[in-house]
């Protein structure tokens, strides 16, 4: 099951209502909002990030310049919002058996992979230069992926699949720069096959180790 960041509310707004509050402090308009980043999205499959400007975004929106700074500081803090928005965050739930989750974990980070492919990848490149927009992707995105790719990998140590010492975080890490070199640096397809093979070999019990105490001193 997939879930969407939603924007942050003003706990605050009078009649007990939870409002997004824009940069200037008066509720959004979340219509108005959605058709901005809608505009954005097309703009940038059309022109790719450098091309973007406030300007061809706001007109594309049918709205004023000042109504889109009003919302986002600058088009980095604007694409950061889109991709924040786009990007899936799914739960690995609990089949019960270890390799069919293993295989769907490795099945979204190819997913996460190809929703980033091209012009978007290059954007999502360009906005994690803005210190504010990366720190919101690793909270939001990054972050509760993390959590639900490792709730799986420690199910499947729970089972007795996988070694206890397994080092999750960088086989999580071996297995996105895999798909992300194959299919974004080679430009290659991952097969099902091959993706097969690679969960195969975690369950083998082929995967980095956490050190074992006093081994780095």
């Amino acid at each position: 099951m997939s879930s969407r960041r939603t924007p942050k509310t003003d706990a605050g707004t009078p009649g007990g209502a939870d409002r997004p509050v824009a940069r200037g402090g008066r509720p959004k308009d979340p219509e108005l909002d959605g058709r901005v980043l809608d505009a954005a999205a097309e703009l940038l499959v059309e022109l790719g990030y450098l091309e973007l400007t406030i300007e061809k975004v706001a007109t594309r929106a049918g709205v004023t310049r000042k109504t889109v700074y009003h919302r986002w500081a600058n088009k980095s803090a604007l694409v950061g919002e889109l991709l924040i928005r786009n990007a899936a965050v799914d739960h690995i739930p609990d089949l019960g058996d270890t390799r069919s989750e293993m295989r769907m974990l490795f099945a979204q980070i190819v997913q996460d992979v190809g929703e980033s492919r091209g012009r978007l990848l290059s954007s999502l490149w360009a906005t994690i230069g803005d210190p504010a927009v990366l720190e919101r992707f690793r909270t939001e995105v990054l972050g509760p992926r993390r959590q639900y790719a490792r709730a799986a990998v420690q199910r499947g140590v729970a089972r007795g699949d996988l070694p206890a010492d397994i080092d999750v975080d960088l086989l999580i890490d071996m297995w996105s720069g895999t798909v992300m070199f194959r299919t974004e640096v080679r430009a290659d397809a991952l097969l099902a096959s091959q993706a097969d093979a690679m969960v195969d070999l975690a369950l083998s019990g082929s995967v980095p180790r956490l050190p074992r105490p006093g081994a780095d001193s």
